[in-house]
Parts: structure tokens; sequence; C-alpha cells
């Protein structure tokens, strides 16, 4: 294990540079989510398992029991990412709005057993309203709940929630999408509205039914599928029939959730009532360069 802290720590140093080390406390915050419901990670649990249950990238959706409402590039986030030579250890790259974190754990069960201590950056931001607790829940971490399939929480060595994690769950939606109905309205036969999403870059483009469509994808980490299309330009070419083009863009400006429909091929976004703008259906890359 000692070797694994020494080839952590060097990994760290040599990735961000210039850190400072923020210092683990044995100060814990009281029980406020006691009426959570959770499943606990057994101490049987398969190494495999306990690994994948973390792994990947997560929005911080609450510290301390406090909501973050912030969305956008300095919205909090915590990346799990697996070491090579352990089954047991991740490394943690965290972002508290302001400043990366990064340190590492060890899996023991339902426990994280810190590898050193968390080095960070020293950006001063003007706009961090997380940073700083953000910072000292993280060196308060004990253990590890998982709360359903997209959501864990980190806890207090009394078992508190200190950070609530929810996993980007809109990784579906990347790829090649075409328009089957506007609020309702089938897309005529003779209209094709399609385009491709890529969550990871924040981009649309594609054919609004008339005109190139050209736009940024902001994911609304704070909260449950959502997600905003922003930035929206077009060409500026006239076809017979521009009702189906505009219903289509107003729609898109509207949507601030999207889910999958009832297969992985179909999509649907919502507006901020919950009422249907888009229906979608998955295309190939052979139907997208049609036309």
């Amino acid at each position: 294990m000692k070797s694994v802290k020494l080839f952590v720590t060097l990994m760290i140093c040599v990735a961000i540079g210039s850190c400072n080390i923020i210092k683990k406390t044995g100060t814990t915050v009281s029980d406020k989510n006691s009426n959570v419901k959770t499943t606990v990670v057994s101490n049987d649990t398969d190494d495999n398992y306990k690994m994948a249950s973390l792994l990947g990238c997560w929005a911080v959706t609450a510290v301390n029991d406090k909501k973050i409402a912030v969305n956008g590039d300095n919205h909090p986030q915590i990346t799990f990412k697996s070491m090579s030579d352990s089954e047991t250890v991740v490394m943690v790259i965290g972002f508290n709005g302001c400043n990366h974190l990064n340190g590492a754990w060890n899996i023991n069960a339902s426990k994280l057993e810190p590898l050193g201590e968390f080095l960070s950056t020293m950006k001063a931001c003007d706009d961090a309203p997380y940073e700083n607790e953000i910072n000292q829940a993280l060196g308060k971490v004990d253990s590890y709940t998982i709360v359903d399939d997209n959501t864990i929480t980190l806890n207090s060595a009394d078992g508190s929630a200190l950070l609530t994690l929810r996993k980007r769950n809109l990784s579906f939606l990347d790829g090649a999408w075409k328009v089957t109905s506007i609020i309702g309205e089938p897309v005529p036969s003779d209209v094709t509205v399609k385009f491709v999403i890529d969550i990871d870059n924040g981009k649309i483009h594609g054919n609004a039914g008339c005109n190139v469509i050209n736009g940024a994808i902001v994911v609304k980490l704070d909260q449950s599928d959502g997600i905003e299309f922003k930035d929206l330009a077009t060409t500026r070419m006239s076809c017979p029939d521009m009702t189906v083009e505009k219903s289509f863009l107003l729609a898109l400006e509207q949507v601030d959730t999207c889910v999958e429909g009832a297969t992985s091929g179909q999509a649907v976004m919502k507006g901020t009532d919950g009422g249907t703008l888009l229906t979608l259906v998955r295309i190939s890359a052979e139907e997208l360069a049609e036309d």
C-alpha cells in the first residue's frame, strides 16, 4: 500500500503543479439526512462492483445538506478514476467551483480510506460560494452510501451525509436524432428535422427543417435530467414553409429536461411544466447525411 501512496502523490504533483494541502480534520456534522432511504454497500461486496459503483463523473448536488444551485462551468463536480495497479484504489479529482482537488481513496467495503492529503490548485475566484465547504467536507469523508442508480452520498465517520453526488445521466443523448413530433404535432413527412448532440463538448448541430442550426448545450447539474439549449444560430435560407422550423426552434429554446423514451432509441424533451415539447428517434450516420 505504501507504493500505491507514493505513486498517487507523485502523479498528483506532476498533474497539477503548484498546489496546497487540504488537511483532514476530526470534525463531523450533525446527521440531517437520517430520513434518506439508502442501500448500504455490504462488507462482502465484490471489489469490481465497489469500484464500478463510484467510477465516473458526478455533479455535487448538496454539501452539508445545502442544495447547490449553480450551473455551467462553475458547478462543483467529483470524478473517480481507477488505478491501473490496484483493484481498490480510486483517484479522486474534484472541482469546488474554483479550484481543482486531487487525491486518492482506498475502498474497503463501504469505507473510503484516504491515501495522503488532498492537493489543490490555488486560483482565487470572486464567485465560488461552495469552495470552502466542499474542501472541508472532502477532508472528513469516511464512507459512501448508494442511494439509487445515479446518486451516492459521501459520509462522515458518524454516517451523516457530507456530499450528495449525482451522476450525469444524459450520455444516452450523444449521437444523431430525428424529431418526430413538436409540441404534440407530428412532423410532416415532407420535412426533416435532425441533428447531432455532443454532451461532452456541449454542442448541437443539424438541420432545423430548412436551415442549418448550431448551438450550445448546458447540462443543468442542479436538477435531474436537466438540459438547456442556448446560443442557437441558423443560416438564413428561405423555404416555402417555415412553420415547422419556427416551431422546432421555439420548442428547443424551452427545453428543461430530457429522458429516454420507451426504448433506448427514443428520447423525450420536456418543458419546465413537464409537458412534452419534442420527441426524438435515433438515426444512423447514413440517415443523418441524407438530403
